[in-house]
Parts: C-alpha cells; structure tokens; sequence
C-alpha cells in the first residue's frame, strides 16, 4: 500500500461544501495524516464550468430562482469532462488512493467508477453530510442511483430525529469569546453566493444601535459607512482554481472601507469570516452548511433568514429547537433583545453531550480498517 493520505472531495457550488472540506483537511495535518483537496468542478466539460458564474449571479439577484433550481434533480454525469476523470483515476491507481471523504453527492458517480477500479482491493468512502437533511447534489444523486451509498459510510453531522449533533467540524482551537466580551456587532451575510433576503434586513438592524459587518457580493454593495463594515471575498477569487501554491486553499479577502480598503492574503488554516464572526454577537444569515459550523465553533447565536431548499429549512429547525437560533421575525418581535442573544449564546456554550471531533471519530473509525 502507498503513503497514506485522505483524499477530501468539495464542491464550488456552495462555500459549505468547500469550506468545511479545507476545515476537515487541517485538523487532518494536525494530525500528521496526509491530505488532498479536490473540487468537483475541476472535472466539468468547460462549457459548464463557465456557465457556473451566470447560474451564481443569477441566484444572487432572484433568490425564488435559486429555491426553483433547488428542487430540479440533475444527473450531473452529463456535465462530466470523461477524459479529466479518467485522467483522476489512473492518477488515484497509481498513488493507491484508498481513503476519501465526499462533501457532495457529485462526486458519486466517479468515486463508483474508481471503486470498480480498484476491485478486489475495497476502498473506503465516508459521504460526509453537512447539513441535517440532503442537499441538491443528494437528492439529485439519489433520484439516479437510489444505492449510491451501499458501499460507503453515511457520515451525518446532525441527527434530526434526536434534533441532536453528532459531530463537529471545529474551526479553532482556544476557548471562544465570552459573550460580555463581544462587541455590540452583528455579522450579515447571504452564504458563499450572496443569495437570500440578507441585504433588506441592513436598514433596520442599523436603527437598532447595532454595528454591522456586512459581507458583500460584489464592489456595488459596499459602501463604506463610519457605523458598519464592508468585507468580501476576493472577487477575483474561485474555489475549483488552485492557488500558486497549487493547492485549494481559504479565499484570500477584502474590507472594503473606501481610500482606506485592504486586501488580505487566504489564511493558512481556517477562513477569515470565522474572526469577525467571533467577536459579533450573533450572524444574522440563511441556515447553510458553513454557517452552522462557524456558529456553533465560535459559539455565536443565529438569526435565522429565509432558508435556501428543504436541506436548509431543516437547518433552521434544527437550530431552533437547540436554541442556537431564532427566526429574524421573532427576534423583531422581541426588538432585537441582545439578552436574547447572550441566552442563545449560552445555550451553545453550555450544550450536552459529547462534542466529538469528526475528524477524531473518522480516524478511530477507520484506523483499524486501513491497516
């Protein structure tokens, strides 16, 4: 058998699907295991690749759109580039690739076609599950192949029938923030894509003495202000395009605050919108993957936005009945009470059970099953 390494599938659909993937990767260095990123759409048929950015200014600007799009099933082989794929593959043989985590249903299919590849010899898949029900690339995986999952393992972060968590993707080591020490902030933004009802809700948060670090999506939503900060992801940034290093790495990131802008290089392990939101003392967003793991790793409360898909209403009911979260029209009702937010702040600090790394639990899992 080769090196060990585990080799980490992502996708650049959603930032909750790379994000946590980068996340799961250093914890993996930490411990002297070898890892690779990859990105599904690194293994597109370029056409669709371009036509990503279309979808993604799209769903930014018409959030019904998204939620429609989010119901079509798609059977993404059609979209594959067959000859990077095969080109994957016999790279994986070669290495004797046996260990891999997949954040996205897309990769189903090919992680089906090296399985064949490899056989007699088995290889061991963990579909990693970020949020507390199935996503798009699931559900669309599902529809086509309804035993994509016969041969792996079905890693859940979140047990919806117990309205429990499982495990946990931690940002940090360190003790987070206590909520006397928070400044009177709150962290807006729309998820990876901008997408939702974020950028209505700015006015009236800002009425309510609360300063704002908001996340734009694009130069032409931030505007500098002496009372909220403006933050972004280096627009010129992309999730499938390695870095110079030729690595997937954090996205490099922008204040935007006029004359005074700065950019800011990707940070080695871990992205830079978990330092803002550590200090805020709640993320006012939708429900995505990526933002239930910085609330719950930074022990922030959220105000919980209009949900993208059945996977991310899910999400929001999950948070709730945990009383990590409340509903943006809830916590209105309860004129943005920040005693509201130390509770739910609490309530995360103070949560039972294990808190089980999900990178400890994979390598005591599967340690044994490798040798």
């Amino acid at each position: 058998m080769g090196k060990r390494k585990v080799t980490i599938l992502c996708s650049g659909f959603g930032l909750g699907f790379y994000i946590p993937g980068l996340l799961a990767a250093s914890a993996f260095k930490k411990r002297d295991i070898a890892t690779e990123v990859l990105v599904f759409e690194s293994y597109l048929e370029q056409d669709k690749r371009d036509h990503i950015a279309d979808s993604r200014k799209a769903y930014h600007n018409n959030f019904a759109l998204a939620n429609f799009s989010a119901r079509m099933p798609m059977d993404i082989r059609s979209s594959l580039d067959d000859a990077q794929v095969e080109l994957l593959l016999e790279a994986w043989k070669a290495e004797e690739r046996y260990e891999f985590i997949s954040l996205s249903g897309h990769w189903g299919y090919i992680l089906d076609l090296y399985r064949e590849k490899m056989l007699p010899n088995p290889i061991h898949v963990d579909l990693l599950y970020v949020d507390s029900d199935l996503a798009p690339s699931w559900k669309s995986l599902k529809k086509f192949h309804p035993r994509y999952d016969e041969h792996y393992y079905n890693a859940c972060l979140y047990d919806t029938d117990k309205m429990a968590i499982r495990y946990e993707i931690p940002v940090l080591s360190g003790t987070p923030i206590p909520f006397e020490s928070r400044k009177r902030r709150l962290v807006v933004h729309g998820g990876g894509w901008g997408m939702g009802t974020y950028q209505s809700k700015v006015p009236e948060l800002a009425s309510h003495n609360y300063g704002l670090d908001i996340v734009a999506y694009d130069w032409k939503e931030a505007k500098p202000d002496p009372d909220h900060r403006y933050w972004m992801n280096d627009p010129d940034w992309c999730s499938w395009v390695k870095s110079g290093s030729g690595l997937h790495e954090f996205p490099p990131y922008i204040e935007v605050a006029g004359e005074d802008t700065k950019s800011y290089a990707a940070k080695a392990d871990h992205h830079w919108l978990f330092d803002v939101a550590s200090e805020a003392m709640a993320i006012v967003a939708k429900p995505g993957a990526g933002t239930l793991i910085d609330s719950l790793a930074s022990e922030t409360p959220l105000i919980l936005l209009e949900p993208f898909g059945s996977h991310e209403l899910s999400n929001l009911e999950l948070w709730e009945s945990l009383g990590f979260g409340i509903r943006y029209e809830k916590w209105r009702e309860m004129d943005f009470s920040v005693d509201v937010l130390k509770e739910m702040h609490q309530a995360i600090r103070n949560r039972p059970g294990e808190r089980t790394n999900y990178v400890d639990y994979y390598c005591s899992r599967v340690a044994l099953m490798m040798r």
